[in-house]
């Protein structure tokens, strides 16, 4: 069987393998994950940089949640640019995730840094837009109501550089705005048919798409000669349910030249109203 992402990726990899070194910098980066009940995703990311300090970047995904943690299914698609000096530096980025069903949300984010030895501050800035659509099948009609709501997260990110070891640690915080209440107020039969943005609290493939209000997470690697060993955690907070979510995960990466590196993560979703869910995710960069 074919997988729909088969194509893109054998594209992108006979593309980076023919460029030379008088190109401009880009590269590729791709990435899927599975998770134990099902829940499936996949990425492909390229960037550019036409000049010294300027970085461009476009990339498409598809991701499927399991029974479990939702059933939504969508194509995720994003774009950015970056602009760094020596010291400091801004970025910005906008994705968006569609169910051709009854989801769709998108997220425009900006990061402003600088750094101060081996130190980097960062001010994170999210503005998400959701719209969630409500169908009641009848004989002879369909009828159905969208109901719109949104969020401004704010929040910041430290990390450390030294030699082969790096750390880092952040934490954001969203406020929706009053239009969240009537989301919040569905009950009675309508309650069947609006989809389950809590349950995708569940699933690393979709944990961002939901309706989060706060979020933190910390990690560090350690790199030795061609690997390089990570450790993560993440904490998610979901407006809907008012419970956490906590994902671990350990992630193996070797540089197999200047112009390729792969690796593997793996970890586990320790929900607190839910079972444990352990998920795999594959990665591989090429540049030119």
């Amino acid at each position: 069987m074919i997988r729909p992402w088969s194509r893109p990726v054998a594209v992108a990899l006979t593309l980076f393998a023919s460029a030379n070194s008088h190109a401009l910098p880009m590269g590729a980066h791709v990435a899927a994950t599975v998770e134990e009940h099902g829940g499936n995703g996949v990425d492909l990311d390229f960037f550019i940089s036409p000049t010294r300090h300027l970085t461009l970047r476009a990339g498409a995904g598809h991701a499927t949640s399991s029974d479990a943690s939702g059933s939504l299914a969508g194509t995720v698609l994003n774009a950015g640019l970056a602009l760094d000096r020596e010291r400091f530096g801004v970025s910005l980025d906008y994705d968006h995730f569609g169910d051709a069903s009854n989801y769709q949300v998108g997220t425009l984010g900006a990061r402003a840094w600088f750094e101060a030895g081996d130190l980097q501050f960062a001010l994170l800035a999210r503005k998400r837009d959701m719209a969630v659509t409500l169908r009641l099948e009848l004989p002879r009609q369909t009828l159905s109501r969208e109901i719109e709501f949104g969020a401004v997260g704010l929040g910041a990110q430290v990390s450390y550089f030294h030699g082969r070891f790096s750390a880092y640690g952040m934490a954001l915080a969203y406020d929706y705005d009053d239009d969240f209440e009537e989301f919040m107020e569905i009950d009675g039969p309508r309650l069947e048919r609006r989809p389950r943005l809590e349950a995708l609290l569940n699933s690393f493939v979709l944990q961002t798409q939901g309706a989060i209000d706060r979020q933190a997470a910390a990690g560090c690697e350690y790199s030795l000669g061609r690997h390089a060993l990570a450790l993560d955690v993440s904490n998610l907070h979901d407006a809907v349910l008012d419970a956490d979510s906590t994902s671990f995960g350990v992630t193996w990466r070797y540089v197999n030249s200047s112009r390729m590196d792969w690796g593997v993560t793996a970890g586990i979703i320790d929900g607190e109203v839910s079972d444990d869910v352990a998920f795999l995710s594959v990665m591989l960069g090429i540049s030119n």
